[in-house]
């Protein structure tokens, strides 16, 4: 995976979950939150897939009437400004794999 493929991602699963809390919340706010799960490959040293991880975002509607966006990867709660480095430290991106292409 390439840096721009995984914003995209992150962008794509963002407003897939917004869409989700829209369509399960209609016309009136149930506060039902809205769920999106999004899988990527990693990969080991060699370009070969190794397994996989979960990016998931969840959009909920705050007291004060603002929507939230929680994020998390394998099921952990993770800050958005630290999903590239968690992604990287998780193996996500192949940069060796990348340089020799």
């Amino acid at each position: 995976m390439i840096t721009n493929e995984f914003l995209e991602a992150v962008k794509l699963t963002e407003q897939l979950a917004l869409e989700n809390y829209e369509q399960r919340n209609g016309v009136v706010d149930y506060r039902l939150p809205g769920v999106c799960n999004h899988y990527m490959a990693t990969y080991d040293m060699n370009g070969k897939r190794n397994g996989e991880l979960c990016l998931s975002c969840t959009v909920s509607r705050t007291v004060k009437g603002q929507l939230r966006y929680t994020f998390k990867v394998n099921h952990e709660r993770i800050a958005y400004k630290e999903l590239y480095w968690k992604f990287e430290k998780l193996g996500a991106f192949n940069l060796r794999f990348l340089a020799l292409v």
